[in-house]
Protein backbone atom coordinates (compact mmCIF):
# COMPACT_ATOMS: atom_id res chain seq x y z
CA UNK A 1 0.00 0.00 0.00
CA UNK A 2 1.44 3.49 -0.95
CA UNK A 3 0.65 6.43 1.24
CA UNK A 4 0.13 9.74 -0.69
CA UNK A 5 2.43 12.70 1.04
CA UNK A 6 0.31 15.20 2.92
CA UNK A 7 -0.47 18.22 1.37
CA UNK A 8 1.59 21.08 3.57
CA UNK A 9 -1.05 23.93 4.72
CA UNK A 10 -0.50 26.96 6.19
CA UNK A 11 -2.03 28.42 8.62
CA UNK A 12 -3.66 32.09 8.01
CA UNK A 13 -5.02 34.88 10.62
CA UNK A 14 -8.43 36.97 9.45
CA UNK A 15 -10.35 39.65 10.88
CA UNK A 16 -13.70 39.31 9.72
CA UNK A 17 -17.18 41.60 10.67
CA UNK A 18 -19.79 40.42 13.22
CA UNK A 19 -22.13 39.86 10.38
CA UNK A 20 -19.58 36.86 8.53
CA UNK A 21 -19.04 35.96 12.26
CA UNK A 22 -22.54 35.27 12.69
CA UNK A 23 -22.66 33.53 8.87
CA UNK A 24 -20.50 31.36 9.55
CA UNK A 25 -21.87 30.22 12.67
CA UNK A 26 -24.96 29.70 11.29
CA UNK A 27 -23.50 28.04 8.58
CA UNK A 28 -22.03 25.57 11.13
CA UNK A 29 -25.07 25.14 12.67
CA UNK A 30 -26.75 24.26 9.66
CA UNK A 31 -23.97 21.99 8.32
CA UNK A 32 -21.62 21.02 10.69
CA UNK A 33 -18.63 22.44 8.36
CA UNK A 34 -15.95 24.32 10.53
CA UNK A 35 -15.69 28.35 9.51
CA UNK A 36 -12.26 27.43 8.75
CA UNK A 37 -12.79 24.86 6.57
CA UNK A 38 -15.07 26.49 4.62
CA UNK A 39 -13.19 29.85 3.98
CA UNK A 40 -10.34 27.53 3.19
CA UNK A 41 -12.45 25.99 0.44
CA UNK A 42 -13.89 29.13 -1.13
CA UNK A 43 -10.30 30.76 -0.98
CA UNK A 44 -8.77 27.56 -2.59
CA UNK A 45 -11.66 27.52 -5.31
CA UNK A 46 -10.55 31.18 -6.16
CA UNK A 47 -6.86 30.55 -6.75
CA UNK A 48 -7.35 31.11 -10.75
CA UNK A 49 -8.98 34.65 -9.42
CA UNK A 50 -6.12 35.79 -7.50
CA UNK A 51 -3.64 34.94 -9.62
CA UNK A 52 -5.47 36.67 -12.07
CA UNK A 53 -5.70 39.53 -10.13
CA UNK A 54 -1.91 39.71 -9.33
CA UNK A 55 -1.15 39.68 -13.13
CA UNK A 56 -3.30 42.09 -13.77
CA UNK A 57 -1.63 44.28 -11.12
CA UNK A 58 1.93 43.46 -12.31
CA UNK A 59 1.09 44.43 -15.94
CA UNK A 60 -0.65 47.63 -15.10
CA UNK A 61 2.38 48.44 -13.50
CA UNK A 62 4.14 47.79 -16.48
CA UNK A 63 1.91 49.46 -18.66
CA UNK A 64 0.03 51.94 -16.91
CA UNK A 65 -2.58 53.06 -20.23
CA UNK A 66 -3.99 48.99 -20.31
CA UNK A 67 -4.76 49.34 -16.07
CA UNK A 68 -8.21 49.75 -16.59
CA UNK A 69 -8.77 47.26 -19.46
CA UNK A 70 -6.94 44.40 -17.63
CA UNK A 71 -8.61 44.95 -14.34
CA UNK A 72 -12.10 45.03 -16.38
CA UNK A 73 -10.91 41.90 -17.94
CA UNK A 74 -9.88 39.96 -15.28
CA UNK A 75 -12.94 40.86 -12.86
CA UNK A 76 -15.08 39.61 -15.95
CA UNK A 77 -13.47 36.31 -15.86
CA UNK A 78 -13.78 36.55 -11.71
CA UNK A 79 -17.50 36.85 -12.20
CA UNK A 80 -18.47 34.31 -14.79
CA UNK A 81 -16.23 31.90 -12.36
CA UNK A 82 -18.91 33.21 -9.85
CA UNK A 83 -21.52 32.03 -11.81
CA UNK A 84 -20.46 28.81 -12.74
CA UNK A 85 -19.81 28.12 -9.35
CA UNK A 86 -23.60 29.46 -8.72
CA UNK A 87 -24.89 27.15 -11.62
CA UNK A 88 -22.84 23.88 -10.12
CA UNK A 89 -24.51 24.68 -6.84
CA UNK A 90 -27.70 25.02 -8.26
CA UNK A 91 -27.47 22.07 -9.87
CA UNK A 92 -26.27 20.32 -6.73
CA UNK A 93 -29.31 21.49 -5.34
CA UNK A 94 -31.44 20.02 -7.59
CA UNK A 95 -29.93 16.71 -7.26
CA UNK A 96 -30.53 17.00 -3.86
CA UNK A 97 -33.73 17.81 -3.77
CA UNK A 98 -34.99 14.98 -6.30
CA UNK A 99 -32.80 12.50 -3.84
CA UNK A 100 -34.60 13.78 -0.88
CA UNK A 101 -38.29 13.51 -2.64
CA UNK A 102 -37.72 9.96 -4.14
CA UNK A 103 -36.73 9.14 -0.40
CA UNK A 104 -39.44 10.89 1.25
CA UNK A 105 -41.64 8.89 -1.23
CA UNK A 106 -40.83 5.56 0.34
Amino acid sequence: MTTQPRKRLNRLTLTISDDLKAALAELNEATGVAAASFVGEIIEGNIPMIRGISEAARRAKAEPAKALELMQRYLIEASQSVDQTQLDLAEEQTKLRTFIRKDEDQ
